[in-house]
């Protein structure tokens, strides 16, 4: 997306406890072993399986130890019930990116958003690609998020112009055939250029909002089109050493992917050739601010890989207040609930327009989303699966659980969008173990991101209180 004055607009952390789990295989693994990667392993790439990482202290979750049947009485018609052993997608995590920024990521900085232990802990990591084949953005940026955890990828904004239909970088143009080879190629010598810099890239997006004709930088393909390049560049990323995954088609809205307009997805996954080369279905959620569920039987991963309050659209802002906070939150929840995603990627650090397009606002100024972000990323580690959740939700609260295969830390978010404090009796089954407390960490009108005291559960109970206007985090650890 595009912000004012000619912005584009489009498009770390230790472990919180427990071995770093080994990425799953295959292409429904989504970031592979990325999840072992960030927490000591290394990364599994086209299929393959990432090591587990080494343990790490309970740094952020809190939460008592002990244990207690989660299934010692039966739950009320009355509990929301969180089912621990049944399970949703495995989570790859949260990032953020810095294609147009030109300021290098602080070392203040870098810990604020990409340490577990002293910021958000952003475990993804986005840079752009220029025409050229060169890095929109500091590579030190990407270098220093690396260095705290978080895994780093790429997408391109246009190929040259003389390799597009209107001759010129910005307003769209078709990537002509002609350079389908070339294009790959450069695209493909990405990750031997950021390793240079000690950057190691695991993954390539097609092209930045395939769908959007921009006065930046962009370029368009139709659905066919994009099941053609994928041809392409899929086995150049694949034949490098380390391979390298393929993301896309990074469509500027959920309704592109699964919709009748371009219809990525679907075209994708009904090539076999070309579905064997994409690893990782890409989208992003603006102008209906809203996620899509899958068809039925999608088996490969789905990220959502860039959202912000951009001029002229949704939470434009510039606003700091808790509203929007509650407000990017909500969009992160639907992505994941309803469109099933297992990473979800904000735009920008810092805005470079008088609107949301960044965490911060333009000048460096905090705002609420930095920390209701910070509620997901700071807590649901790569590896973590998200859980089924049944029973009557409270009127007004979006809830999301999770639970670490590793070690059996409970994750819980709750966002309460009402104006009133509300009652969230909550019910652990499935378990033969549970933790004998959670912590909350809540943002709100009044806190940032701040730990609470301690709730209790009591034969697999608690009814913890969710302030009007908040999101909080309950976390911890059987």
């Amino acid at each position: 997306m595009a912000g004012s004055g000619g912005q584009a607009g489009a498009g770390g952390f230790a472990s919180v406890g427990g071995a770093g789990a080994p990425g799953s295989s295959g292409t429904d693994g989504g970031l592979s072993g990325a999840a072992g990667a960030a927490a000591g392993g290394t990364m599994g790439l086209s299929g393959s399986s990432g090591s587990a990482g080494a343990a790490g202290a309970v740094s952020a979750a809190g939460g008592g130890a002990g244990g207690a049947s989660c299934s010692s009485v039966p739950a009320s018609a009355s509990d929301v019930v969180l089912n621990l052993t049944q399970f949703e997608q495995t989570m790859d995590g949260f990032g953020v990116c810095n294609a147009y920024q030109s300021a290098a990521l602080s070392d203040a900085m870098a810990d604020q958003f990409f340490s577990e232990s002293k910021g958000i802990g952003l475990s993804l990591f986005r840079l752009g690609i220029k025409p050229d084949g060169t890095s929109w953005g500091p590579l030190a940026d990407a270098k220093k998020a690396a260095d705290r955890g978080a895994s780093v990828w790429a997408a391109p904004w246009t190929p040259p112009a003389d390799c597009k239909s209107n001759n010129s970088l910005t307003n769209g143009g078709h990537l002509n055939k002609s350079c389908y080879d070339s294009w790959a190629s450069t695209l493909a010598a990405f990750p031997a250029k950021a390793k240079q810099a000690g950057v190691t890239v695991f993954g390539i997006s097609v092209q930045n909002e395939s769908d959007n004709t921009t006065q930046y930088e962009s370029c368009i393909y139709s659905g066919q089109e994009m099941v053609d390049f994928i041809k392409v560049l899929g086995p150049k990323l694949k034949a490098l050493n380390p391979p390298a995954k393929l993301l896309g088609p990074e469509s500027t809205r959920w309704e592109h992917l699964w919709g009748p307009d371009y219809n990525y997805g679907n075209l994708i996954l009904a090539d076999p050739e070309a579905a064997a080369q994409v690893d990782i279905l890409a989208t992003h959620m603006y102008e209906t601010a809203t996620a899509v569920a899958p068809p039925p039987g999608v088996t490969k991963p789905i990220w959502e890989t860039e959202m912000s309050g951009v001029m002229g659209f949704q939470e434009a802002g510039p606003s700091s207040d808790i509203k929007n906070g509650v407000a990017v939150a909500s969009w992160i929840y639907d992505a994941i609930a309803v469109g099933h995603a297992s990473s979800w990627h904000a735009w920008w650090i810092t805005s470079l327009n008088d609107d949301n397009e960044g965490l911060l606002l333009k000048g460096g100024g905090s705002t609420k989303r930095l920390y209701t972000l910070g509620n997901y990323s700071k807590f649901i580690r790569p590896g973590y699966r998200r859980v089924v959740v049944s029973g009557p939700v409270p009127s007004g609260v979006k809830l999301t659980a999770y639970v670490s295969s590793a070690d059996g830390t409970v994750v819980v978010v709750a966002i309460n969008s009402g104006t009133t404090t509300v009652s969230l009796p909550l019910f652990l089954a499935g378990s033969t173990r549970c933790p004998m407390t959670l912590t909350p960490w809540v943002t709100s009108a009044s806190d940032d991101l701040a730990a609470k005291a301690a709730v209790s559960v009591a034969e697999a109970h608690l009814s913890p209180m969710l302030a009007a206007q908040s999101v909080t985090t309950f976390v911890g650890k059987p």
